[in-house]
């Protein structure tokens, strides 16, 4: 199958960015032949052109581009057999290139509009014209497009690639090594020092990773040397595939420990800790600490990669879109 994948960018180390990366590198093994579009292509861009994935930043034809219909292709039409996308204008824009090509959107989260100023943001579904399928990434954000815009979509979480990051060790007796993976805040912020208030307490090593810390697509070298994993999203359920204590704390609130026990009410807003008490309070780290003692057993994390396999595999999730893809052609 000949699949376009389309995001706001292919540059930074980011969710959307991560989340069309897994996927690409699934397709890739599966035999199909994909393409990437961005206007902003870079580190992302250059990892996917390593695995075979052609990117182009233009569709107009030039050097750094395809033009649609252009001789490159054997076929005037069907030069792609499915769209896979997200992000509003990168929505748009495909659709007006391909507008014969049954397409695939993704909504990664909640933030559509400026509260106060009503700017479109990226994740703003496409409402001009039907998408043929959307996918949401949560319950949260399927029950938004549903009750605002009266989109149905699938549920589709986030996945990884479990033969990457994968189960290693065996929890200590207690933490030795605490990771921050964000890219949404740095060493000084508040919310950071919250967590060295938590390794202080074990007398553990403190290292943070993301944008604001060391950026690096070495992630899961970095998640084999820790024991527990704060983050949001994507960054605290890598180190949940990996076996470690996944603490979700951030920009939107404190989540705490994942657990079996609260998994299902995590996830349902994509591990982002909107639901603490009330949004954007963090959680003490005398809180924080009652968690991880609580969860800290080996139970906790075995049962935890159990269910990381069984709901957050790209394999999966690839055999998903695919299916749904040729659906949609026939």
């Amino acid at each position: 199958m000949k699949i376009l994948l389309g995001n706001n960018t292919f540059n930074w180390l980011a969710g959307s960015e991560m989340w069309m990366l897994t996927l690409a590198t699934e397709l890739v093994k599966l035999g199909h032949e994909v393409t990437a579009y961005s206007q902003d292509l870079g580190l992302v861009a250059t990892k996917l052109e390593g695995l075979g994935v052609k990117c182009v930043k233009d569709m107009t034809g030039d050097n750094n581009g395809i033009k649609p219909f252009s001789p490159i292709f054997e076929e005037k039409e069907g030069t792609f057999d499915v769209v896979i996308c997200a992000h509003h204008e990168i929505t748009k824009f495909l659709h007006s290139k391909f507008p014969d090509v049954p397409m695939i959107a993704v909504v990664h989260g909640i933030m559509h509009k400026h509260p106060e100023t009503g700017e479109m943001f990226p994740e703003h579904p496409v409402t001009e014209f039907k998408v043929d399928q959307y996918i949401a990434v949560s319950e949260e954000v399927q029950d938004l497009l549903l009750e605002v815009y009266g989109i149905q979509s699938k549920l589709l979480r986030n996945f990884f690639d479990l033969d990457r990051f994968k189960k290693v060790g065996k929890l200590p007796k207690k933490p030795k090594t605490i990771l921050v993976n964000s890219n949404y805040w740095g060493a000084d912020d508040d919310i950071n020092k919250i967590i060295k208030e938590v390794a202080d307490h074990y007398d553990a090593k403190f290292m943070g990773i993301g944008a604001n810390f060391a950026p690096t697509f070495e992630v899961d070298q970095v998640i084999k040397d820790a024991d527990i994993v704060f983050g949001m999203g994507r960054s605290v359920l890598e180190g949940v595939c990996m076996g470690k204590i996944g603490v979700i704390h951030g920009r939107w609130g404190t989540g705490g420990a994942i657990t079996p026990e609260n998994y299902k009410n995590l996830v349902r807003t994509n591990c982002s800790g909107r639901g603490w008490k009330s949004n954007n309070n963090l959680a003490s780290s005398q809180e924080i600490i009652a968690q991880i003692d609580a969860a800290w057993n080996q139970k906790t994390v075995d049962a935890m990669h159990k269910i990381m396999k069984e709901n957050h595999n790209v394999k999966v999730a690839a055999a998903e879109l695919i299916k749904i893809a040729e659906g949609l052609i026939s």
